[in-house]
């Protein structure tokens, strides 16, 4: 008995049969559509072939694809028989790389999602002033919240001004670290959603009501924070799932417009991005790669600081993020690449350590991110390759590889150094913590890149304002 197709091998099969059947140059001038359910249709752009060769290749699509070809004869079929025009234009599909053994190449996908549709959106733009950052990281555990508390303090400590947005519904933080009793706001995030979800007018009150202010200002700077979960959510607690439950649906604008996820962030984000009001923007965003991490990653234009340790699950989730990453459209003139931060947490004191996740990350980047923002400086301490040659190791070679190298390559790869102080963090019980002398040996360099952005971001805001 022949065995099922299943998901993985059910595009390559696909495109296997449009190539042995019409050639390369149909693999080339046509797409792929895959609907919500993961069947697939072969969309004929072009009128070169006849209703009867459709029809012919359609029947042999559903013997061989099984449950994977579209029903009621679609499988091969042209954008009028699909009543789609949005299907005549290939350029809104992403270019896919096959390596599979059934076909091994590129093709154009349509894939279409009941949810995570917002990872199919082009790369929002470079955002102006005020600074944004993104923490996100592929699992927990790994500093991404403590890191963002620390950058908070520090530009604080600076007098800059600074909001932090929690959108790690499932598991809020934020507003935990950084907001004591009394000071929680009526509503956080969630109730955003909610509430913007359904099309409710939300007044300035309401937004006014989603920021809490944190004690880390101490007079000098100010940090604000919109936690996950407001004083509503914790005075009614039954209703917290229901409504994470709804959070992730998309919603619609006070004029009927479809709002996605990653619509109604974006609108949330610029509604506080004012360079008069604040200096940087941080946004926690969830663990995994889930809805709320694609809308962080692509959506809101900004610097995406990446989190991981040195560990296999690391390097395994950062391979499934790269991949996916790398369907995406790169514009050359300002590359979202370059906005990509790749930060080492609980990274060990010793440099030759640092190395091998440097050297390991940087054989994921040039693998599917080969783009401008991988230096060759990516690459490990020469010393480190020596046993990786077939050829004696010397001196003189090292001296050689070193000069290629380069001593004024930045490297991608930001360390936070692995610090006991930090392993309990609890800066509202130990408010010490976020004092500079405890955290500029560990955080120093995270601390450095970040600072480069908000002045960088600051300068140009200066240069675009005409007054």
């Amino acid at each position: 008995m022949k065995s099922p197709i299943r998901f993985d091998d059910s595009l390559p099969a696909f495109a296997k049969l449009v190539k042995g059947a019409w050639g390369d140059a149909a693999i080339d001038d046509n797409l792929f559509l895959r609907d919500v359910s993961g069947r697939l249709t072969f969309v004929v752009v072009g009128s070169e072939h006849s209703t009867e060769d459709r029809a012919k290749l359609a029947s042999i699509a559903a013997v061989e694809l099984g449950a994977y070809a579209d029903g009621a004869g679609f499988s091969v079929a042209t954008p009028d028989e699909l009543f789609d025009d949005t299907l005549k234009d290939p350029s809104r599909a992403m270019t896919l790389q096959l390596g599979h053994e059934l076909f091994s190449g590129a093709v154009h996908l349509i894939d279409r999602r009941m949810v995570g549709a917002d990872w199919l959106r082009d790369p929002e733009p470079p955002a102006p002033a005020p600074a944004r950052f993104v923490f996100t990281s592929l699992k927990g555990g790994v500093g991404r919240s403590t890191a963002l508390c620390v950058l908070a303090a520090h530009l604080a400590s600076q007098g800059r001004r600074v909001l932090a947005i929690d959108m790690d519904l499932e598991a809020p933080g934020l507003g935990n670290l950084l907001l004591p009793d009394g000071t929680l706001p009526q509503f956080g995030l969630l109730d955003y959603l909610v509430e913007s979800e359904v099309g409710n007018v939300l007044d300035d009150q309401f937004f006014a009501d989603l920021v809490g202010p944190s004690w880390l200002g101490l007079g000098r700077g100010r940090v604000d924070v919109i936690p996950a979960l407001g004083q509503n959510s914790l005075r009614f607690p039954v209703n917290v799932l229901a409504k994470i439950a709804r959070a992730y649906l998309a919603g619609s604008s006070p004029d009927g417009d479809t709002l996605s996820f990653s619509d109604r962030v974006r609108i949330l984000v610029e509604r506080f991005a004012d360079p008069a009001k604040y200096d940087a923007i941080l946004v926690d965003a969830r663990a995994g790669l889930h809805e709320t991490t694609a809308s962080a990653i692509v959506g809101l234009g900004a610097d995406v600081l990446l989190f991981g340790s040195n560990q296999p699950q690391t390097f395994a989730g950062f391979e499934l993020l790269f991949s996916h990453l790398a369907t995406l459209p790169i514009d050359s003139d300002d590359s979202w690449q370059a906005r990509l931060h790749i930060i080492q947490s609980k990274a060990p004191k010793d440099g030759k350590m640092r190395a091998k996740f440097s050297a390991r990350m940087g054989e994921l980047l040039a693998r599917y991110l080969s783009g401008p923002r991988v230096p060759i400086s990516a690459v490990p301490d020469p010393s480190e390759l020596k046993d990786t040659f077939e050829v004696e190791w010397t001196e003189a070679n090292a001296e050689a590889v070193e000069s290629l190298i380069g001593d004024e390559q930045p490297s991608p790869i930001v360390p936070i150094l692995d610090d006991d102080q930090f392993r309990a963090f609890d800066p509202i019980a130990d408010r010490d913590i976020l004092v500079d002398q405890f955290y500029s040996l560990s955080f120093g360099q995270f601390l450095e890149m970040t600072e480069a952005v908000v002045a960088s971001l600051a300068e140009r805001g200066k240069a675009d304002d005409p007054e």
